[in-house]
């Protein structure tokens, strides 16, 4: 099968494959001619003596799937292959990871927030703004029922719905997965969105919100930075690296350089400025991205914030407990 140049690269480098294996002149078999991989196909069908399309194709095929099979260091031990599953088909590699999808962590922020929402909304719904967003008044009221200690960047005062981004996140999933919708001007449960309110089906409801965030969700919505895509499609290879590296404190620069080992083309999305070098943009990124606004947020990891010195940045010291408790690798 021909593969489009602006497809990703089969090989699972996260890259656009007019950008990695498919680079320098044109594809052989997915193999780009220049490649010193395509010398030793070359010489094995040479030395297999090989006469026909079928035999030399067959012999490609062979050395693609054992190439693609092993293990690379810079992907934490994981293979092309399974770095391919890990970025194209998280939720649905059983043979690599299993979610237990009964677990929701104690004092799920997410959760809070939307039971809030939706007991706020009730049965009638509530009235949309002119732009489309809750009701002011809502925001606050929701605001004041989440405990000071949950959100960091806790607003002062609320104008509008996007003031408090968490809550504008859930109201956006929960329309996403079909929870809530728009009618007739009016902000409202639907039945979905009813049935997954009762007590019984609190894990449901978690799990809906959580796939939701990492499948449709923007996570460049609430930030400046560039949109750097293999960030967000990088999640479950975080998480892997916090199985294996997150049962102590260790300050977040190191899960970024294991994220930018395996993904370093993810610097060319950044350009330099005056007071921040690209290396430097990319570790806020990730880290705000990844590390605070979903492992944490999603109550996978645990967060120690404090200021760097004579500086109005935050750095992160990350530690994840809960991990285990929300899926298993399966990974040899």
């Amino acid at each position: 099968m021909k593969i489009s140049r602006n497809a990703p690269c089969p090989c699972g480098s996260g890259k656009k494959y007019k950008r990695c294996c498919g680079a320098d002149g044109q594809p052989f078999n997915g193999v780009a001619q220049n490649d010193p991989w395509a010398e030793q196909v070359a010489q094995a069908i040479e030395d297999s003596g090989a006469s026909t399309m079928e035999e030399m194709d067959a012999i490609v095929e062979q050395m693609s799937i054992e190439r693609n099979d092993r293990p690379i260091r810079g992907f934490l031990g994981l293979s092309p292959t399974q770095m391919s599953e890990f970025l194209y088909h998280p939720l649905e590699s059983p043979q690599l990871v299993s979610f237990n999808e009964k677990w929701v962590p104690e004092n799920s922020l997410p959760l809070q927030i939307f039971v809030a929402l939706a007991v706020g909304i009730s049965k009638e719904g509530v009235r949309a703004t002119q732009k489309g967003n809750l009701p002011i008044q809502l925001c606050r009221d929701i605001l004041a029922s989440i405990p000071e200690d949950k959100i960091s960047l806790r607003p002062s005062r609320i104008t509008t719905e996007d003031r408090f981004p968490e809550l504008y996140t859930l109201r956006a999933l929960g329309q996403m997965v079909g929870l809530i919708k728009k009618y007739k001007s009016r902000i409202m449960l639907t039945k979905l969105g009813h049935k997954l309110m009762q007590p019984d089906r609190k894990a449901e409801l978690f799990h809906t919100l959580f796939k939701a965030y990492v499948k449709k969700y923007n996570w460049g919505y609430r930030d400046r930075y560039p949109d750097v895509n293999i960030i967000q499609t990088g999640w479950l290879f975080s998480l892997y690296c916090l199985s294996l590296y997150g049962s102590q404190w260790r300050p977040s620069h190191f899960y970024s350089d294991k994220f930018l080992e395996a993904f370093p083309m993810a610097l060319e999305e950044f350009d330099e400025r005056p007071y921040s070098t690209i290396k430097q943009q990319f570790y806020s990124c990730y880290e705000i991205r990844t590390l605070v606004r979903f492992a944490h947020f999603w109550g996978i990891v645990d967060v120690r914030e404090h200021k760097v010195p004579n500086s109005i940045s935050f750095e992160y010291d990350i530690k994840a407990p809960h991990i285990k408790n929300l899926l298993q690798f399966n990974v040899k």
